[in-house]
């Protein structure tokens, strides 16, 4: 019985190789590509200028056609990183403008596209950068509809009654 298993094992060894004794190894190529850091500037800020206490002040994001504003200025941003990269947008709803007692609201109209502002349109939750990795990004929006508005320098950044300034955060998606 001892000479039968001995046989076996001394068949089983021969038949399988050194690969029953022996151990093997592989490898795996590791990459990882790093994009580009994402650079956001604001360039402008959005001044309605001189408005009227009864109005309803509208700037036009695409500088086009503004509403009861003396003087607008359009806000403007712009962004670069990794270029074709889809990236997420997400803005305040709104801000308030106070000048210490009074106060008034501020509702965006955000618009977008890689190189020109006359060719901008809605920005939704994600924006994709051109070829170069570029976007531009112009904000309008409105005050509503003001009835005997109290006189005053009305500002989002105003510490006492302004809820701060309207924020616009973006991340790669």
């Amino acid at each position: 019985m001892k000479r039968i298993s001995l046989v076996a094992l001394v068949v089983l060894v021969a038949l399988s190789g050194t690969s029953l004794l022996a151990g093997d190894a592989a490898t795996a190529t590791v990459d990882a590509v790093v994009q580009a850091n994402l650079t956001f500037v604001a360039n402008t800020i959005v001044n309605f200028g001189t408005i009227q206490p009864t109005s309803t002040p509208i700037i036009d994001p695409k500088n086009v056609t503004h509403t009861d504003v003396t003087a607008p200025t359009v806000g403007s941003f712009s962004l670069s990183g990794a270029p074709g990269t889809v990236v997420a947008i997400t803005e305040d709803a709104n801000a308030t403008l106070g000048d210490g007692t009074n106060t008034m609201t501020f509702t965006p109209d955000l618009f977008g596209h890689a190189t020109t502002q006359g060719s901008a349109t809605a920005v939704g939750a994600t924006v994709t950068l051109d070829g170069s990795g570029n976007y531009l990004f112009w904000l309008g929006g409105n005050l509503g509809t003001l009835t005997d508005q109290l006189a005053g320098t009305y500002a989002s950044d105003n510490g006492v009654n302004g809820s701060g300034d309207w924020s616009l955060s973006v991340e790669y998606n």
